[in-house]
């Protein structure tokens, strides 16, 4: 599946921008013998910077498949087209809709009851003294 993206040039005029884009779209129907999948005509729009001399521009953005051998003509017939100012072809992987993975409730690991009762003991200064001087002889 491949995505393309291309501007057309605003000089084209309003009502030759349908025509501009049914150009494209026959060329990857006919010549390709692509199935287009989903067509966007954006409204004009103007550019960062000039592109061949055009301040705006119209952007389109097509999903179809092809034969990966023909998709050489289509970008020789982008190139050639003077009514696309610029153009971007991207192979996109299919989208599936992935299950949510389960939540997962967070585990908790018991203490032994052992160590529990050491914990909880209270030991004196003293006998912590006393120790601490073995320790240290």
């Amino acid at each position: 599946m491949y995505e393309l993206t291309y501007i057309i040039s605003p000089a084209t005029g309003d009502l030759d921008i349908n025509a501009a884009a049914g150009k494209v779209r026959s060329f990857i129907t006919d010549q390709l013998a692509g199935e287009i999948k989903k067509e966007y005509i954006g409204e004009k729009k103007r550019l960062s910077y000039p592109i061949k001399k055009q301040p705006a521009g119209f952007y389109v953005i097509l999903e179809f498949n092809a034969e990966p051998e023909k998709i050489g003509d289509l970008k020789k017939f982008l190139e050639l087209n003077n009514d696309i100012l610029r153009h971007l072809l991207l192979t996109v992987q299919e989208r599936k809709l992935a299950k949510k993975p389960a939540r997962v409730k967070p585990t908790t690991t018991a203490i032994p009851e052992e160590e529990t009762s050491t914990r909880t003991e209270k030991v004196g200064i003293e006998e912590l003294d006393k120790k601490l001087e073995e320790l240290l002889k």
